[in-house]
């Protein structure tokens, strides 16, 4: 019989558990093998790159960001998911992917902002929404969270392991008892390929002149983020390149916390403007709605009703319309639309 666990020591390849033999009236060790599983993804696999290691908090239940998760505590509140109560600050977060609103990219953004986000993200298919919070934060904020999507058999794997690490390099190691018997599918537990070389935002992506221009920073720093961050949520969504906008809906401006307010103040701080026409709509907390009005406005941007025709194109998420309205180049879907076929609204 074995009384209370006093301490985990965790050591490469085992776990040494000591605690007190009630039986026996003297300390226990029991140590237990920790099999570990590693391989390279490729470029396409990592969403978001770098690094992160964390404790797996896994479900095969999709979740909502918007609603699901308070991104000041990391905490998730979505009463009908498995998950709910648990703490994603510091995790390996494993679903198979979100749903629900568009405005989770900006509750992501905002738990990353709070230092409440998982230490990495690991999914089974592509989730435009989840992409564009950490995108965002990468590149206007220098905030970063790592996100892979991993195919059914490794996602499989993450879901079954207790700890997954992110290298550079695109290494993941996953590790864990449960992981037994799996390590000896491949010699030495390694699985995958040769580690690819890192791919440049453009590579491969036809861009026209006046896209090179802007992503080198000659039309100042406010488009050269934008365009960065419209060029990568393209090719996650297998986007044949880029085309020419004249009216943009940025839809859901709606205050969630102070990283989509610093998110606006920077791009408007860089002195950057929106080129085309750009009805948007701010709502929530009015104080807040004032001054993201007063941000849509020295950008150029008109705020609107959601009630207002919403132009040629459907509206467009927050954080990509906004980039969209700056640079006027969408992501061109292979069947002629432009990107914008995700959920809306709050």
């Amino acid at each position: 019989m074995l009384g209370d666990i006093s301490d985990v020591y965790r050591c490469e390849g085992a776990a040494e558990i000591v605690g007190f033999d009630v039986a026996f009236s003297g300390p226990f060790v029991m140590r237990r093998h920790l099999e570990s599983l590693s391989f390279y993804l490729s470029s396409t696999e990592c969403l978001v790159e770098g690094e992160g290691s964390g404790v797996v908090l896994a479900s095969s239940t999709p979740l909502s960001l918007w609603g699901g998760v308070d991104p000041d505590r990391g905490e998730i509140i979505d009463r009908h998911h498995p998950l709910c109560g648990e703490g994603i600050a510091g995790r390996a977060l494993v679903i198979p992917h979100g749903r629900g609103s568009c405005t989770g990219s900006v509750v992501l953004l905002e738990a990353i902002h709070a230092g409440q986000a998982p230490a990495v993200i690991v999914l089974n298919r592509v989730d435009d929404i989840i992409a564009l919070g950490a995108i965002v934060a990468e590149e206007v904020l220098s905030l970063a969270v790592p996100i892979v999507v991993l195919d059914d058999a490794r996602f499989a794997m993450a879901q079954a392991a207790h700890l997954i690490t992110l290298h550079r390099g695109r290494r993941l190691v996953l590790s864990g008892p449960r992981l037994a018997g799996l390590a000896s599918v491949t010699a030495g537990g390694e699985l995958g390929h040769e580690p690819a070389p890192a791919i440049a935002a453009n590579d491969g992506f036809p861009l026209s002149p006046a896209d090179r221009r802007c992503l080198d920073g000659e039309n100042g720093p406010t488009a050269q983020a934008a365009m960065r961050i419209v060029l990568r949520m393209a090719r996650l969504q297998g986007a044949l390149g880029l085309l020419d906008v004249t009216r943009v809906h940025v839809d859901g401006c709606i205050y969630t916390g102070p990283a989509g307010l610093e998110f606006a103040e920077r791009l408007a701080g860089w002195g950057g403007t929106v080129g085309i026409s750009a009805p948007s709509d701010p709502a929530s907390i009015p104080g807040a709605s004032t001054r993201l009005i007063e941000l849509s406005r020295r950008l150029g941007a008109s705020p609107v009703s959601t009630a207002e025709p919403s132009g040629e194109h459907p509206p467009w998420p927050w954080l990509l319309g906004l980039c969209i309205a700056v640079t006027g180049r969408a992501p061109a879907l292979p069947d002629g639309r432009p990107g914008s076929d995700l959920p809306f609204g709050g």
